[in-house]
């Protein structure tokens, strides 16, 4: 791990900043962001569709809002697990010039369990009555990022610090701009889905002479979700480590290290 050779620059940023940026850092690691998010999005896809497809085709059943507002539930609570060998592998990428595929899968079965529980069934629980989905964006929006890079015990044991109370020490103090960011994302969120949504009927219809059916703008607008959704997961990292710089001083702590390991190796 090359501390002193960060793939991204590490100085604070604004919110807006890391949006331009992760397009950058998707352009970067393009092969490999397709690659791991694919791993974990089509087996949830597939789940997705297999799920809805019916309900699309169900001539009683003649209210698209309501097939399209599951549809985005579903997608929010899939999308941390879904999306998570991504992060893993920014956390890597970060300081280490080819992360190795064996390490990332390492730390995703290691993590899994803490995804499932804090991050799937917990979530769902937030998610599904919408009063409470301020909760995981306005409270703690990187509590992925925490589990799957900081890689802290569910429970704390030996002196180590819980997941949990790891996760209120870094969004203790700023729910409100959590809430603003969160609110900021939607809005773009919504945005680029309907673009995208739109553009691949266009597409369908005018370049391939596909006519799409009921099912069919179902598949155009689960796809147009889920690359928002890694896009803002990329997002979400570059403002982790913002996160992290603003209130620990993170990017001082790392310049000491990468001193202390050069002077190691100068004394070796």
């Amino acid at each position: 791990m090359q501390l002193d050779r960060a793939q991204i620059s590490i100085h604070e940023r604004s919110w807006s900043d890391n949006l331009d940026l992760a397009l950058h850092v998707i352009r970067r690691y393009a092969p490999a962001i397709v690659a791991f998010g694919l791993m974990g999005i089509l087996p949830a896809a597939v789940a997705n569709h297999l799920l809805l497809a019916p309900t699309a085709t169900d001539e009683l059943s003649d209210n698209p809002i309501g097939l399209y507002y599951t549809l985005v539930l579903l997608v929010l609570i899939e999308a941390p697990l879904a999306t998570a060998l991504v992060t893993i592998y920014l956390g890597q990428a970060l300081f280490v010039d080819r992360p190795s595929t064996r390490t990332i899968f390492h730390t995703f079965r290691a993590c899994v369990l803490q995804m499932f529980l804090l991050q799937f069934l917990l979530r769902a629980l937030m998610i599904f009555p919408l009063i409470t989905i301020i909760f995981p964006y306005g409270f703690w929006p990187y509590l992925s990022e925490v589990i799957l890079l900081e890689r802290n015990p569910l429970v704390s044991r030996g002196g180590q610090i819980s997941t949990l109370r790891r996760s209120a020490r870094l969004h203790r103090g700023n729910s409100g701009q959590f809430m603003l960011e969160g609110f900021g994302t939607l809005c773009i969120a919504v945005l680029l889905t309907l673009s995208l949504s739109l553009t691949g009927n266009f597409l369908a219809g005018n370049l391939f002479g596909i006519s799409l059916h009921e099912v069919g703008r179902l598949v155009v607008a689960q796809g147009a979700m889920w690359l928002v959704a890694v896009y803002f997961t990329v997002a979400r990292f570059l403002n982790y480590l913002n996160q992290r710089i603003r209130d620990e001083g993170w990017e001082v702590e790392l310049n000491l290290k990468a001193e202390r390991d050069w002077l190691e190796r100068q004394l070796a």
